[in-house]
């Protein structure tokens, strides 16, 4: 058999492995939105709860309310962490999405960039407000991790096969 073939197996396998882990991360960061994601507050019975879906509603409305306000208002640098943390949600989404062609690997790489910039963003208005993360919060950030990490890993293996 010519060493095309096998490369071209390899390459279709490790296709096939990169979309189940694809699959895998949307499935997991899906779920994430159903669960405790953080809490806020000192534990006990004033601390306060919220699932991811809460969180991400919390972000989208300051994000909304953002685009809202006129020039002279200026967000302050909490909301403004909550909205660049929000904005994991949909770019993620368009990660998967354009996982499906491979000539977007470059767009693929910066968008992973923003993400990972949005995770950090996330983890500093944790230290900020003082919110213990909770399941949700690692699950929703293992998910989009392995989102991330194999359209950009797949689109590798596929520059080099």
């Amino acid at each position: 058999m010519p060493a095309q073939y096998g490369s071209q197996a390899r390459s279709q396998t490790g296709s096939k492995i990169g979309w189940a882990v694809r699959l895998l991360g949307l499935c997991i960061f899906v779920v994430a939105f159903f669960v405790p994601a953080v809490r806020a507050g000192n534990p006990g019975s004033e601390a306060v709860v919220f699932p991811g879906w809460k969180c991400a509603s919390v972000a989208l409305t300051e994000t909304v309310a953002l685009v809202g306000k006129s020039g002279v208002e200026k967000p302050s640098f909490e909301v403004l962490l909550v909205i660049f943390s929000g904005w994991i949600n949909p770019l993620v989404l368009l990660l998967f999405v354009l996982s499906i062609w491979r000539g977007l690997l470059t767009l693929r790489r910066l968008l992973a960039v923003i993400v990972l910039l949005c995770m950090a963003a996330t983890w500093i208005f944790f230290a900020v407000q003082k919110v213990t993360p909770l399941m949700g919060h690692f699950l929703w950030i293992a998910g989009a991790l392995l989102v991330i990490l194999s359209a950009v890993i797949d689109g590798r293996q596929k520059a080099i096969a």
